[in-house]
């Protein structure tokens, strides 16, 4: 794969985020740029498929992100996603292991409200 300008600043802005980002937020965030939509989806694709980045679905939107696997959660009121690390890897074997089953990865989001949405 060709590490091209414009992928080292779409990495770029992926690692520098706290939260996961949509096409369109990456595109926002990258000014000056000739970067366009098809070449953002383009090279995720692309980063995905080399395990650059990770992508999840929240609340029916696609979203990518890079670093260390996370689980979120999602405010239903203002949208928010909140990342929380993953304490999960030690259950896998033993939820995989009676069904002789071998995980990949496993994904959470858990929904709710934030403390301002509940108020």
């Amino acid at each position: 794969m060709r590490n091209t300008e414009q992928r080292k600043k779409i990495l770029n802005v992926l690692s520098e985020s706290k939260v996961p980002m949509t096409c369109e937020d990456i595109l926002k965030s990258i000014k000056n740029s000739k970067l366009n939509l098809s070449t953002i989806y383009r090279s995720l694709e692309k980063f995905k498929e080399n395990d650059y980045v990770i992508e999840t679905i929240i609340n029916k939107k696609k979203y990518f992100y890079t670093g260390s696997h996370h689980h979120f959660l999602f405010c239903s009121g203002c949208e928010i996603i909140i990342p929380v690390k993953c304490d999960f890897h030690e259950k896998e074997n033993e939820i995989a292991k009676p069904y002789n089953f071998s995980i990949q990865r496993h994904e959470m989001t858990i929904y709710g409200l934030c403390f301002e949405c509940r108020n």
